[in-house]
């Protein structure tokens, strides 16, 4: 697509009826290869040079002095896809869909002038636009505190409902029966569990004091022989020294 301003009709586009300066656009026929049905041929303008003030609303306000306008598409460069209208601060390029292609053919014959932007008074730009801008992204809080207190009146109800019948699962009717339900079943498992690890944990305990009880009986019982043998070595000993004293006194002459 050749962009020679040639090719293009300018039209000045005020921001307010009552400015005395205008912003100039560039307007021509939309010409693709391809069909697109967002941008019908004959009734499509393509408009270069759209100040980032203007909305798709307001381009759209302008536009209808020639005829009814079917829709506005604002994009940040020239595609044949549609994009995302761009939100930041800059000069955009604009698709107007009239509904007749006479309407269209109007505006590249420049006979008509273009309304103002802000025509209506709708549109909002600086601080203002900023401000609004703000105000929808935070949250109102007496909304969104309306929306937590239904949330957690609704999460209190399904806590009631959920031990209402946790506590009807586990009562005997008149016949004698007991309703199983889920929760029931997991209770019933977790206690299982529970007493499982309890019973092993005892039969551990168990195993580890004989164990205890084994090594000390055995400590004991090793320090007792060791006792003896050394009085039985002491006796020996003892018994040594009385003959090599008796051997000592011997005197046959």
């Amino acid at each position: 697509m050749s962009l020679d301003s040639a090719e293009f009709t300018e039209h000045p586009l005020k921001f307010d009826p009552s400015d005395s300066a205008f912003h100039r656009i560039l307007v021509k026929e939309n010409e693709s290869r391809m069909i697109n049905r967002l941008k019908p041929a004959g009734r499509t303008l393509f408009v270069l040079n759209v100040p980032p003030y203007a909305t798709a609303a307001s381009l759209a306000q302008a536009f209808s002095v020639a005829g009814p306008v079917a829709s506005v598409l604002l994009q940040e460069k020239p595609s044949e896809e549609p994009e995302k209208e761009d939100a930041g601060h800059k000069f955009k390029v604009a698709y107007v869909v009239f509904e007749k292609a006479s309407s269209a053919r109007k505006v590249l014959d420049k006979k008509c002038s273009l309304r103002a932007l802000n025509e209506d008074g709708q549109l909002v730009t600086g601080m203002d636009k900023w401000r609004r801008e703000f105000e929808q992204d935070v949250p109102n809080p007496v909304e969104l505190q309306r929306e937590i207190d239904e949330y957690m009146a609704g999460y209190d109800r399904e806590v009631q409902k959920q031990k209402k019948v946790e506590e009807e699962g586990g009562e005997a009717d008149d016949e004698g029966w007991v309703t199983v339900t889920k929760a029931s079943v997991n209770t019933f498992t977790q206690r299982e569990a529970t007493i499982s690890k309890m019973e092993e944990k005892m039969s551990k305990d168990r195993r580890q004091k004989e164990l205890k009880n084994f090594y000390t009986f055995q400590i004991r019982e090793s320090k007792k022989n060791d006792i003896v043998s050394l009085r039985k070595k002491y006796d020996r000993d003892l018994q040594k020294m009385e003959q090599i004293k008796k051997t000592k006194r011997f005197k046959p002459y």
